[in-house]
């Protein structure tokens, strides 16, 4: 199955490097999986297919939680126009700041996707879970819009982006919330929704489902998890 032969199809990204906070991308990935496994028989084509990317062929998540990925990060930026979604998971500070300072693959990939031009009818949407709206702001994706990210970090993500916005564009405004919609790029062809901590993005995933499929989609699987999910973004 190719991009063009199913505008129902989505190939999903996530980003993953060690230490990553096992929730913000397993998460994401248990509810997109069971949408793919209960999709509507009547639209047969609408599914998400996901692949880890990372930097290693293994990598170990927080705690003891080791990932076999599916691409190495340099086999993504070969193929990156082929992914619609792109999930950008959070992690502790002591993990994060090395890889943000280093200005390494992790940030070439979240730049690169945010470059990437349209599908056509379909939408492109770079998403990240707590903390990892720090790869988002460190690589300018974030300038003139509203985001989120933890509660604690909310300074933090406020700082990291007024370094790296360029000073021809305006200010990213940074709110506390369970996950912002925060539209789309100047190039109009990504959006970027960013999720507070942990928990908040399994209700960010859920509002990307109801929006990418349906929203009785969204609610059947949130029934199927037996989780509470929380519509509206405070």
């Amino acid at each position: 199955m190719t991009l063009e032969t199913s505008k129902h199809y989505y190939k999903v990204g996530v980003l993953l490097f060690p230490g990553a906070d096992i929730l913000d991308f397993a998460g994401p990935i248990e509810v997109l999986s069971h949408v793919s496994h209960n999709r509507n028989p009547e639209d047969p084509d609408r599914m998400f297919d996901i692949k880890i990317i990372s930097g290693s062929t293994e990598v170990r998540a927080a705690g003891s939680l080791t990932v076999q990925a599916d691409l190495l990060i340099s086999e993504a930026l070969a193929s990156l126009s082929d992914f619609h979604i792109l999930v950008v998971p959070g992690g502790p500070p002591s993990v994060l700041n090395p890889l943000i300072k280093s200005n390494g693959p992790e940030l070439d990939l979240v730049r690169k996707f945010s470059n990437l031009p349209s599908l056509g009818v379909q939408t492109r949407i770079i998403f990240s879970v707590c903390t990892g709206a720090f790869f988002l702001g460190a690589a300018g994706v974030l300038a003139g819009l509203h985001a989120t990210t933890h509660h604690r970090a909310l300074e933090t993500l406020r700082e990291i982006c007024a370094q790296s916005n360029p000073q021809s564009e305006p200010a990213t405004t940074v709110v506390q919330k369970r996950y912002v919609d925060g539209g789309f790029l100047e190039n109009k062809a990504v959006r970027v929704i960013t999720a507070g901590g942990i928990s908040s993005g399994l209700d960010a995933t859920y509002y990307i489902v109801s929006n990418l499929t349906s929203h009785d989609m969204a609610t059947f699987v949130a029934r199927v998890m037996e989780y509470d999910w929380r519509e509206i973004q405070e």
